[in-house]
């Protein structure tokens, strides 16, 4: 189990468009901008177990691997996230007997017990990527542009949000300080929702 600590704000698309030619975040420099494509299945059991253990969990597959994964659905401050993660390595993410025999998954086959595991929506995402440098070229947080979509069945929505990942070169007084840029900048505004909350106000719409 680890920590995700990071920054979310919104931005409309102009605003995205703007900053996928930023190379400089106040004194930090950012590094080259790479591009790719994610998709993520959130799932429940029918009953919302996992989310009555206060965690939601996606799945996804990338670079031919496959990954459950599980965050806590802590409540943000503002941009400021804080959640619990952890993964488990699968190709099969409904089949909770195909899983290894990790802590992670026997923890999580106990919160399901017999119930299924069903899918609640999907999101898309063409996720703009750089690295975050200090003065001495250390990798102190990643951003991520990303243009998302949600879709649960025929309902759909759109969005673009911009990520700052602490990363375990950096340090909460760094993200702190580069909280202080994003909120001076134009265009951005925090973002408390998780993706995971935004598909779920879309599946109960």
């Amino acid at each position: 189990m680890s920590q995700e600590i990071e920054l979310k704000c919104q931005l409309d698309e102009s605003t995205a468009r703007a900053w996928l030619a930023a190379r400089q975040l106040g004194p930090y420099r950012l590094g080259p901008m790479t591009t790719r494509e994610l998709v993520d299945t959130y799932y429940d059991t029918p009953d919302t177990r996992l989310a009555r253990a206060g965690y939601a969990l996606r799945y996804r597959r990338q670079h031919h691997q496959g990954e459950l994964q599980a965050k806590s659905l802590t409540p943000a401050q503002g941009a400021w996230h804080t959640r619990e993660e952890w993964s488990i390595p699968t190709h099969d993410p409904t089949n909770p007997a195909a899983w290894p025999d990790t802590p992670e998954a026997r923890t999580l086959r106990q919160w399901l017990g017999d119930a299924p595991l069903q899918p609640l929506f999907t999101v898309h995402q063409i996720r703009h990527q750089a690295p975050v440098l200090d003065d001495k070229n250390r990798v102190i947080a990643q951003l991520s542009l990303d243009q998302v979509r949600w879709q649960a069945g025929e309902r759909e929505d759109e969005a673009w949000e911009l990520e700052l990942e602490l990363q375990p070169s950096g340090d909460e007084r760094q993200l702190h300080a580069l909280q202080q840029i994003l909120c001076q900048a134009p265009g951005l505004r925090p973002q408390a929702q998780s993706k995971y909350e935004r598909g779920m106000m879309l599946v109960r719409k």
